[in-house]
C-alpha cells in the first residue's frame, strides 16, 4: 500500500490530474444518497427516525476517572452524534471508531441512515470523509469471501464510481459503516496471520470483519458500527478506545409526537398512548420506537375495541404477538386458514434462515416454505416481509427481530422434528442455540414469552398450531442445567436471563429458577427501563435470601436525567459516548419518578427477600431517597444497605432517613464506601442513630468527613437511644481534624456502653490523636471489644496509651495496629499491657511494625501467660531465625492457646525449622502455620516434617508459599500425607517442583489416610 510519505511527495500531481474526476464521484455519490433517503430527512419521517435525538452522554472508558473525588463520575456531558467525527482537543483528526449500541427496535439502523443523509446533504463533519461506505453485516454472513475492495464496489453499484485505487489511495477519507455486527456471531480470528491487510485480497467475512475493527486493514480510515448490547463484550475485545453510543427509548413526550403523526385524528392517537400508559409494563414496552410503529400501523381504524388489551401487553411477545393477529385479521379476499398458511411457511423461512446466517431470500425459498407468487404480490406479507435494496425479487423481513420471533414461533409450536433441549444430536433447534449466546438471544427470551400459559389460544388462533406440550417443563430443566453449569462461571448475565424470565410473566417459574442464585450482580455501565422492569418481576418473591449489587451509573428513562441536556460538553476528550434519550416524566407527589423507583417497587413486595443491597455509583436524589425510603416501611428482608462511589445529596439523605426512622425498618447496617456527603446530611444521620434501635452497624469507608460533620454524628452516638454497635470510620478522617475528632469519640465511648467495634484504620491520628482516645477507651462505661488503628501514623509513644488502657479494661479481644512504626520499644510497652493478669485479647496484629528479634522475648512471654491470646500476625517484620527461636520458647509451654500464628516474610532461613519442629512436638493447640515468603528450602521443610509427624501436632492448614521448595522436599511431604489425619490445606505456590514431585504428592494424596481439601 502507498505509504504517506509516497502520497504526499506525488500529490500535487495527482491533485492536478484526479481532483475534478474526485470531485465530480464525490458529489455525484452524495447526490446519490440524497435521493435515496430523502425519507430520513427534517421534512420527512421513516418509522420513528425524525422523533429520536441524537443526543450522546459522554463518559469515561470503564465509567471512572481517577482525577475525579474518589472515582466517582461526575455530572452527565452530552454532545451531539453529528460532532462524534469532529476534531479533538488538539486539532486532530485520526482515524476513530465509533460504536452506535442498543436494544432490537430502537433505530440503530435509522440514525446511521440519518447520519448519512445528513452527510450527503453537508449538514455533518463537512470535508472530513470523500465516501461513505455502508456494509450491512447480515446481508453478507453468508458469503464465503470477499475483500474491502468487493464492499466498496458494492456500495456504487447503482452508479458510476471512481476507480478503486484512486478510494484506497486516501483510506483517512473513508468511513466504513458496519450495520448490524455481529447480529449472527461471527467467530473471533485470534492468529494475526490469518487477518488481512491487502484490500484486494478476498478472505471469510468474519476475517475481513476482524481485520477491519483490529485496523489491520486500511488502519487510517474511521469506522462506524451498530451492534446489539450483546455483541458489546466481543466488541470490546476487537477495537481499541472506541466511542460508545447507546441509542435508548422514547420519552413520553417523544412517543406522544410519534402517535400524533401517525394517526389521522388526534383523539384516536392519545386513546391508544393514553391506553398504553395505563400499565407500567405496557408504558415501558411500548416506547421501544420500533413498538411504537407495530402498534401504529395495525391500530389506525380499530382503538376503541383494543383499548383494554393493550393495557394487558407486558412484554416484547405481547406486543409481537398483538401486531401478528392484527394483521392476520385485517385480510381482505383471504381466508383466515390462508394467512395462518402463510405465517406458517414465514416461520419456517425464518427457522431455516437463522440457522444458515441468512437474511435474504429468493422466490423460490419463499415458494419452497409454501409461499406462492399470489401471496408474495399480496398485502398482507408486506406487513413482514420487504423487497431488499439492489435486488431483483430478493426480500428480507421488514425487522430483524421479526425472523427471530418467527423462529421462535416455529420452534415453540413444531413438534414433529426438532428436540428442543435433549441430548439427540444433530437437531436443528440445537444447532441455533449453540451458535447464539443463549439467554441473551431475543429468540431465545420470545420462546419464554410463547410458553407462558395465558398465550396458547391466542397462539393458536394466529398460527394454526398449538404449542408443544411438556415444552414449559423441558424449558425449566434446561434453564436450571445451564444455571448450574455456567452461573458460578460467571458466563451468563443475569439481566438476560432476567429478560427471559419476564417474557413468561409467570411468577412460580420465575421463583424456582432465581431460587437457584445465591447473589445478584447487575455491573453493566447502562441499564434501561426494561432492564430493570425485568430485574423487579423476577427478584420480588424469591423463596431465597438473595444479595444484590446494582451499578446505577447510567440508570437511564426518568425525568430526572432531562436537567442535564442544558449542559453542552467541551470538545471531544474522553473515549465513550451513551446516545441518551431521557424516557419518562411520571412524578410521585412533587418528586419524578427516581431511578431506582422498579428496583424500589420490587423491594417494597412483601416476598421480597433481598437481604443486603449494594448501589454502585448511586446519585442519591431526592426523589431517590424518597423510593428508598418507602422500602423501609414495608420491607421485612433487608438488612444491609450499602452505597459505593456515589453522591448523597442532602435532600436524598434527608427522605432516606425519614425511611430509616420508621418502626417497620429493620435494616441493621448501613455503608458508606468513597462517597461523598455533606455536615447536614450527617445531622440526619445523627437523628437516625437516637431513633433507630435497630441499626447496629454504621461504616464511612474512604469518604471523607468533615470535623463538624463528625462532631454531628457524635451527638446521635451519645444519645441514651443509640443502640449502634459498630462504628468505622476507614480513612473518612482528614488530617487537620483528627485530633479534634479523636476527641468527640472519646466522649462517645464514655456515654455509648452499647459500642464494641471501632474501627478507625487508615487515619493520619498519630500520637496525639490515640491520646485522646485513650481517655474514653479506659473509662468503666467503655465495653470496645475490637479496636483497628492499622495505618494511623503511630509510634511507640501510643503504645504506651494502649498499654494503659489494656491494664484497666479487660474488655478489649481483638487489636489492630498493621502498618504502624511501632518498633521493639513500642511492642514492649504494649507487652506490658498484654501480661495484665485480666487481659482477654484474642486476636493480635502487628504486621508490618518495624519489628525485629529483640521484641520476640516479649511476646513470648505473652504466649505463655494469656490464657485468651489464639491469633498472632506479625507479617512482614525482620524477626529472623533468632526472632522465632524465642517465640518457640513460648510455643512450646503447655499453657500457650496459641492456634494461628502468621510469619509471612519475616526474613527466616531453613535453620529456624528445628525450633518449630520441637514447637510442634508438644503443642496440640497450633491450627494454621504460615511460612510464606521465607527462604526455608528443601532441607528445612524436611525437619519441619518431623515435627507435623508427631501425633500431638494438630495443625490444619500450612502455607509454604514461595519457600524455595524443590522436589527434593516433596518425599517428606508426601510422607506427612500419608501420617498426618489432621492437614486439610497445603499451600506451595510459587515454589520450582517438577512433574516427578508432583506426582509424589498426588500420589500421597489418593491414600486412604490423607485428609487433605485444598492443595
Amino acid at each position: 500500500m502507498t505509504s504517506k510519505k509516497e502520497r504526499k511527495d506525488r500529490e500535487p500531481a495527482c491533485t492536478w490530474s484526479l481532483l475534478p474526476t474526485e470531485k465530480d464521484y464525490r458529489e455525484l455519490y452524495k447526490k446519490h444518497l440524497r435521493e435515496k433517503y430523502l425519507k430520513f430527512g427534517d421534512d420527512k419521517c421513516y418509522h420513528q427516525c425524525k422523533h429520536i435525538k441524537s443526543r450522546l452522554l459522554l463518559v469515561k472508558e470503564h465509567g471512572v476517572s481517577e482525577k475525579t473525588p474518589h472515582g466517582i463520575p461526575q455530572q452527565d456531558h452530552f454532545i451531539d452524534m453529528e460532532h462524534v467525527f469532529d476534531p479533538n482537543e488538539e486539532g486532530s483528526t485520526s482515524s476513530r471508531t465509533v460504536v452506535l449500541q442498543g436494544c432490537p427496535g430502537t433505530g440503530k439502523t435509522v440514525v446511521v441512515q440519518k447520519f448519512m443523509f445528513d452527510w450527503a446533504a453537508g449538514m455533518v463533519t463537512p470535508g472530513r470523509f470523500d465516501y461513505l461506505i455502508y456494509i450491512n453485516c447480515r446481508e453478507i454472513s453468508h458469503t464465503v469471501n470477499l475483500s474491502a475492495a468487493d464492499l466498496v464496489t458494492d456500495t456504487f453499484q447503482d452508479i458510476s464510481g471512481p476507480k478503486l485505487d484512486i478510494i484506497f489511495r486516501y483510506p483517512e477519507k473513508l468511513l466504513f459503516i458496519f450495520d448490524g455486527f455481529p447480529e449472527l456471531q461471527y467467530p473471533i480470528c485470534d492468529q494475526e496471520e490469518d487477518f488481512s491487510v491487502n484490500p484486494w485480497e478476498k478472505k471469510p467475512v468474519e476475517t475481513l470483519l476482524c481485520s477491519f475493527l483490529r485496523k489491520k486493514l486500511l488502519p487510517e480510515s474511521s469506522l462506524l458500527i451498530t451492534a446489539r448490547l450483546t455483541a458489546m463484550k466481543k466488541l470490546h475485545s476487537l477495537l481499541k478506545q472506541p466511542i460508545q453510543a447507546e441509542i435508548l427509548w422514547f420519552t413520553d413526550a417523544e412517543k406522544k409526537a410519534y402517535f400524533l403523526s401517525q394517526f389521522l385524528e388526534a383523539n384516536a392517537a392519545m386513546e391508544v398512548f393514553c391506553s398504553l400508559q395505563g400499565s407500567k409494563g405496557s408504558d415501558i414496552v411500548s416506547s421501544l420506537p420500533l413498538v411504537s410503529w407495530m402498534l401504529c400501523s395495525v391500530l389506525q381504524s380499530q382503538v376503541d375495541d383494543d383499548r383494554t388489551l393493550l393495557r394487558s401487553l407486558q412484554t416484547m411477545t405481547d406486543m409481537y404477538l398483538f401486531y401478528f393477529s392484527k394483521c392476520l385479521k385485517s385480510l381482505i379476499g383471504i381466508s383466515v386458514w390462508k394467512g395462518q398458511s402463510c405465517l406458517w411457511g414465514l416461520c419456517s423461512l425464518a427457522a431455516e434462515g437463522l440457522q444458515k446466517h441468512q437474511v435474504l431470500f429468493t422466490v423460490s425459498d419463499l415458494r419452497r416454505h409454501g409461499i406462492g407468487a399470489y401471496d408474495i404480490s399480496g398485502l398482507f406479507l408486506a406487513h413482514f416481509l420487504k423487497k431488499a435494496e439492489g435486488g431483483v425479487n430478493i426480500y428480507t423481513f421488514l425487522h430483524f427481530s421479526f425472523q427471530e420471533f418467527l423462529t421462535a414461533v416455529f420452534y415453540a409450536l413444531k413438534n414433529e422434528n426438532s428436540c428442543l433441549f435433549g441430548d439427540h444430536k444433530g437437531k436443528p433447534w440445537q444447532k441455533i442455540f449453540q451458535y447464539g449466546k443463549g439467554f441473551s438471544s431475543l429468540m431465545i427470551q420470545f420462546l419464554f414469552g410463547l410458553l407462558h400459559k395465558g398465550k396458547g389460544k391466542t397462539v393458536e388462533n394466529t398460527f394454526g398450531r398449538k404449542v408443544s406440550p411438556g415444552l414449559r417443563e423441558e424449558l425449566l430443566r434446561w434453564t436450571e442445567r445451564e444455571i448450574k453449569d455456567k452461573y458460578s462461571r460467571l458466563e451468563i448475565e443475569l439481566v438476560d436471563l432476567f429478560h427471559c424470565l419476564y417474557e413468561m410473566q409467570e411468577e412460580e417459574f420465575a421463583r424456582r429458577i432465581i431460587d437457584n442464585l445465591q447473589s445478584i450482580m447487575f455491573l453493566q455501565s447502562t441499564y434501561t427501563n426494561m432492564d430493570l422492569l425485568a430485574m423487579s418481576f423476577c427478584v420480588k418473591g424469591s423463596f431465597s435470601y438473595l444479595s444484590m449489587s446494582l451499578k446505577c451509573q447510567h440508570l437511564l428513562g426518568f425525568d430526572e436525567e432531562v436537567q442535564a441536556l442544558a449542559f453542552m460538553p467541551p470538545a471531544l476528550t474522553f473515549t465513550r459516548f451513551v446516545l441518551f434519550i431521557p424516557f419518562r416524566s411520571l412524578k410521585l407527589g412533587n418528586l419524578p419518578v427516581s431511578r431506582l423507583y422498579l428496583l424500589c417497587q420490587a423491594l417494597c413486595n412483601p416476598n421480597c427477600k433481598i437481604k443486603d443491597l449494594k448501589l454502585i455509583f448511586c446519585h442519591l436524589t431526592a426523589s431517590c431517597g424518597r423510593d428508598l425510603s418507602s422500602v423501609f416501611e414495608t420491607n421485612h428482608y433487608l438488612t444491609d444497605l450499602e452505597f459505593v462511589r456515589s453522591t448523597l445529596e442532602d435532600s436524598g439523605v434527608k427522605h432516606l432517613c425519614e425511611g430509616l426512622k420508621q418502626p417497620n425498618c429493620i435494616l441493621q447496617a448501613l455503608r458508606l464506601y468513597r462517597c461523598l456527603i455533606s455536615s447536614a446530611s450527617c445531622r440526619a444521620l445523627a437523628a437516625v442513630l437516637s431513633t433507630n434501635e435497630r441499626l447496629t452497624e454504621l461504616e464511612f469507608s474512604e469518604t471523607k468527613l468533615e470535623a463538624s460533620a463528625l462532631k454531628l454524628l457524635c451527638e446521635g452516638l451519645k444519645d441514651p437511644r443509640c443502640k449502634l454497635q459498630k462504628l468505622k470510620l476507614r480513612g473518612s478522617i482528614l488530617l487537620e481534624n483528627s485530633e479534634a475528632i479523636c476527641k468527640y469519640l472519646a466522649s462517645v465511648l464514655v456515654c455509648n456502653p452499647h459500642l464494641t467495634e471501632l474501627d478507625l484504620s487508615k487515619n493520619p491520628l498519630g500520637d496525639k490523636g490515640v491520646n485522646y482516645l485513650c481517655k474514653g477507651l479506659r473509662h468503666s462505661n467503655c465495653n470496645v471489644e475490637k479496636l483497628d488503628l492499622s495505618q494511623c501514623y503511630l509510634t511507640d509513644a501510643s503504645c504506651v496509651e494502649l498499654s494503659s488502657f489494656l491494664k484497666m479494661r479487660q474488655t478489649l479481644k481483638e487489636l489492630f495496629v498493621f502498618a504502624n512504626v511501632l518498633g521493639d520499644i513500642g511492642i514492649q510497652h504494649l507487652c506490658e499491657g498484654l501480661l495484665h493478669a485480666k487481659c482477654t485479647i484474642e486476636n493480635l496484629v502487628l504486621s508490618e511494625c518495624s519489628l525485629s528479634a529483640t521484641c520476640c522475648e516479649s511476646l513470648a512471654q505473652i504466649l505463655i501467660s494469656s490464657q485468651a491470646l489464639t491469633k498472632l500476625l506479625l507479617i512482614n517484620n525482620k524477626i529472623e531465625d533468632l526472632g522465632l527461636r524465642l517465640l518457640c520458647e513460648g510455643l512450646k509451654q503447655p499453657d500457650c492457646q496459641l492456634k494461628d500464628l502468621a510469619l509471612w516474610t519475616c526474613h527466616l532461613t531453613g535453620a529456624c525449622c528445628q525450633d518449630l519442629c520441637n514447637a510442634l512436638y508438644t503443642n496440640e493447640h497450633l491450627r494454621d502455620l504460615d511460612l510464606s515468603d521465607n527462604a526455608l528450602g528443601d532441607e528445612g521443610v524436611k525437619m519441619l516434617c518431623e515435627g507435623l509427624k508427631h501425633p500431638y501436632c494438630k495443625l490444619h492448614t500450612l502455607w509454604l508459599a514461595e519457600c524455595h521448595l524443590t522436589d527434593a522436599c516433596c518425599g517428606a511431604l508426601s510422607s506427612i500425607l500419608y501420617r498426618n489425619e489432621n492437614l486439610i490445606l497445603l499451600d506451595l505456590s510459587g515454589n520450582d517442583l517438577k512433574d516427578f514431585g508432583v506426582q509424589m504428592l498426588c500420589d500421597a494424596l489418593s491414600h486412604p489416610t490423607c485428609r487433605l481439601q485444598t492443595f
